[in-house]
Formats: C-alpha cells, sequence, structure tokens
C-alpha cells in the first residue's frame, strides 16, 4: 500500500477541523470564513485524489 495515502487521509481529516474550527469570543472570530473555505478545498481536493488512488489501485491489479 502506498505511504501516502495516510497522508492524504490526514489532510481530510485536518480539512474538517478547520472548517469545524470554533472560533467564537476569540482573536480568529474575523478568520472564521477564511477557515471554513480553506477546509472545504482541501477536504475536496484530498478526497477526490483518494479516489483517483483508488481508481488507479483498481485497475492495475495483479493477480
Amino acid at each position: 500500500m502506498d505511504k501516502r495515502v495516510f497522508l492524504y487521509l490526514s489532510c481530510v481529516f485536518a480539512g474538517f477541523a478547520f472548517s469545524l474550527l470554533p472560533d467564537t469570543g476569540t482573536f480568529l472570530n474575523d478568520l472564521d470564513q477564511f477557515f471554513s473555505v480553506v477546509g472545504y478545498l482541501a477536504i475536496a481536493f484530498f478526497s477526490l485524489v483518494l479516489i483517483y488512488l483508488g481508481i488507479l489501485s483498481f485497475f492495475r491489479r495483479e493477480v
């Protein structure tokens, strides 16, 4: 198995963490929209990369 898959999966989890970042009552309150956008982009991009790698491994299966 490719070791990068775990890195991409952790990037998806980091995107969820960015998008769900509680920032009320802190100095990060102004950056709420920025963190949400970055989180959603990370989730979308790295999920697509994982799907792409899954499709590649499916078709390159050697028996």
